[in-house]
């Protein structure tokens, strides 16, 4: 298992049940028995490590490989480091500060490995290197996003303009950023079906932070945000991710059946990182002028709540999606479904237990003086 940093709970209610959610149960069975797909994880229950666990979700997976990603995260962070301005791009504003920026160094080593590890944890060692490296770029481009320096190009904004006018043509990409082209040849190297599926994942994410900045986001009811969030919560490259970790491949039409399973889970995905997150925001937001974009500040604002009752709310309505997907995921297992899609469906279930304990175990998110573990 990674050293655990920290653990604490943003709310600070335990959750209850009369019942088990039993289409969770192979968690649970993974913990002490094989599990056909989770042969790469290690599977355990949060509550024996000292981790607050207020959820259905019995247990949660880490990939075994996450040694291999750590490794290969401070390979490309000393990559960016010491790479021309030109190539580097626009970094998070604490790495050009001497006192900041060996913090913000490991903040993002950390978060870039544990995040993939926990929620994509069925990864071999190749497959973690690459997600390692891939968060590590989405991370860094996240926290210049969220600074006063959105107008200048990332490395990723960089590999954006690469594709612009290739849409639809066929034609190869002549990645112009050297980092870029190094991890994009390792990526389609290990999976050529997926690869260039997630590489435009990652990609359309960017584009979305482009087009649609936070700052000036108004919602006129949650579900309007859950419309906005999903779309901020780079689906198409999660998508991708499950399929580059599990090794599968599914089409467009493959995945219509996952459909309702699919937004509840993205729902679950992108509410719990709100809800862990909100603290961070925050802070940002009162110190820096940073966009507060949260469903915490949401619920607070439409139904003019302080925000510890606005994350009880949401942390209700996150356990109610719990039992909405566990009763879509029975409903699909009498389906008839290939061994393919079956396995996204399950692993819709393990990144949602994955992000729980990334985001109860996340420096990024946690505030100095929580116990450490």
């Amino acid at each position: 298992m990674r050293p655990i940093p920290c653990a604490f709970d943003p709310v600070g209610i335990s959750f209850t049940s009369e019942g088990k959610q039993e289409s969770f149960e192979f968690l649970r069975e993974a913990i002490s028995h094989p599990v056909p797909g989770l042969e790469n994880c290690n599977v355990f229950n949060p509550l024996a490590l000292g981790v607050p666990w207020p959820t259905s979700l019995p247990a949660a997976a880490q990939s075994k490989y996450w040694k291999d990603a750590e490794q290969a995260a401070a390979e490309m962070m000393e990559q960016i480091v010491a790479a021309t301005p030109g190539e580097q791009g626009s970094l998070p504003s604490e790495m050009a500060n001497a006192s900041k920026k060996a913090a913000k160094r490991r903040e993002l080593l950390d978060t870039s490995v544990a995040a993939p590890m926990n929620m994509f944890a069925a990864s071999n060692g190749p497959r973690s290197r690459i997600m390692a490296k891939a968060n590590l770029l989405i991370f860094m481009h996240d926290d210049v996003i969220e600074s006063e320096t959105v107008e200048h190009p990332t490395i990723i904004d960089a590999a954006l303009a690469d594709t612009v006018g290739l849409e639809g043509k066929g034609a190869e990409i002549l990645w112009k950023n050297s980092i870029f082209k190094e991890f994009s040849e390792e990526t389609l190297k290990e999976d050529p079906v997926v690869g260039p599926v997630f590489l435009k994942g990652i990609l359309n994410w960017v584009e979305h932070t482009r087009e649609k900045l936070p700052g000036s986001m108004k919602f006129n009811t949650l579900n309007d945000y859950i419309d906005y969030r999903i779309g901020d919560f780079a689906v198409d490259f999660c998508d991708a991710a499950i399929m580059l970790t599990c090794e599968i491949f599914l089409t467009p039409a493959d995945m219509e059946p996952l459909r309702t399973l699919h937004r509840l889970y993205m729902t679950h995905f992108s509410l719990t990182n709100d809800l862990y997150s909100y603290n961070k925001e925050l802070y940002a937001f009162e110190q820096h002028g940073a966009a507060l974009v949260n469903a915490v500040r949401v619920l607070e604002l439409l139904l003019n709540a302080t925000p510890r009752a606005a994350k009880v709310i949401l942390r209700a309505y996150v356990w109610d999606l719990e039992l909405q997907i566990n009763e879509e995921l029975t409903r699909l297992s009498n389906s008839d479904l290939s061994p393919s899609q079956w396995r996204f469906a399950r692993s819709m279930v393990e990144v949602c237990a994955g992000n729980i304990f990334y985001s109860a175990t996340c420096l990024r998110y946690a505030k100095p003086g929580l116990r450490g573990v």
